[in-house]
C-alpha cells in the first residue's frame, strides 16, 4: 500500500448560522495560511458543497494535497487543522490503491465529532 495524496473534508450544518460562520472563517484561514501552496498546486481548495454529496452526509468543503503526498506538507496542514478547525468535524483520509471505502473508513482520521458517512457510495 502507498499513499498517493490526502483529503481534508470540513463539515458544517448549513441550518446553523454560527457553524456556517465558523466554517467560512476556517476556510478563509486555510486559504490565507497556505496561499503559496495553493498557488503552486501543491494544495487544492475545492468549492463548498451545501448539500450532501457522495458519502458526505452534510455540508462540506475539501482541501487536498494536489494529487501527491509530501510528508512535510501533510504534517504542516494536519497541525494547522488540529489547532484551528473551530470545533468543526474534519475527516482526513488518504488516497490509496485499496479503494475509497477503506480510505474513508479504516484509514481515516477525525478531528471534532465524527460524522456517519454514507458508505454505500464508496467502493
Amino acid at each position: 500500500m502507498s499513499i498517493r495524496s490526502y483529503d481534508f473534508h470540513t463539515y458544517w450544518r448549513k441550518n446553523d448560522p454560527e457553524e456556517t460562520k465558523r466554517s467560512n472563517s476556517f476556510r478563509e484561514k486555510v486559504a490565507k495560511e497556505f496561499a503559496s501552496e495553493l498557488e503552486a498546486g501543491d494544495l487544492r481548495l475545492h468549492n463548498p458543497h451545501e448539500e450532501p454529496i457522495g458519502p458526505h452526509p452534510i455540508s462540506m468543503w475539501e482541501l487536498d494535497t494536489g494529487g501527491k503526498y509530501e510528508p512535510a506538507l501533510f504534517a504542516r496542514v494536519l497541525a494547522f487543522y488540529q489547532l484551528n478547525h473551530n470545533k468543526l468535524s474534519v475527516l482526513i483520509h488518504p488516497r490509496t490503491n485499496d479503494g475509497d471505502l477503506i480510505d474513508h473508513t479504516e484509514y481515516a482520521l477525525w478531528l471534532g465529532q465524527k460524522q456517519r458517512l454514507i458508505t454505500s457510495f464508496l467502493k
